[in-house]
């Protein structure tokens, strides 16, 4: 939606990030997650931006890119919890593998560009969107432990 929409999108994904944090069993969790997720995922688009792998329109990345990644943020603890329940390379493949596509699915709508060859963008962007994606998983995993052992049993 937001490929096709762009900046036309941000109130419908506002409204889905509203529904999924208003459903959620975990809010406090999630909450967590965004926090920390964001700084990691913000951070790593920016530096592929300053790497000049790929721009947007909007420099450096456009907002609707950052609500999508609180969208994709919130389904760690849900619909995409099978990635922790997978070997870590396995998760690695899956997200080298996935990550890449949806960026240049972007690119064929022209709402990204990539600047390099694109068996070499797969490559590199693949892997280092891999390992940030997984390494965010592993932080959440390790605050859902932590948070479950501080919590009283009843």
């Amino acid at each position: 939606m937001a490929l096709l929409l762009e900046t036309r999108a941000i109130i419908p994904i506002l409204c889905v990030i509203g529904l999924m944090v208003y459903l959620s069993k975990q809010k406090k969790q999630d909450l967590i997650l965004i926090t920390f997720g964001l700084v990691i995922a913000l951070t790593y688009e920016y530096l592929m931006v300053l790497s000049g792998m790929l721009y947007f329109k909007q420099s450096p990345f456009p907002f609707w890119l950052v609500l999508l990644w609180c969208a994709l943020l919130l389904t760690l603890n849900t619909s995409m919890q099978f990635l922790n329940k997978l070997p870590w390379f396995f998760s690695l493949l899956v997200c080298a593998i996935s990550a890449p596509a949806s960026y240049w699915a972007g690119a064929r709508f022209g709402v990204i560009t990539i600047s390099v060859p694109l068996l070499q963008f797969w490559l590199v962007y693949g892997v280092a969107w891999s390992c940030m994606f997984n390494l965010i998983m592993y932080l959440n995993k390790r605050f859902a432990q932590n948070s479950n052992q501080s919590s009283p049993q009843i």
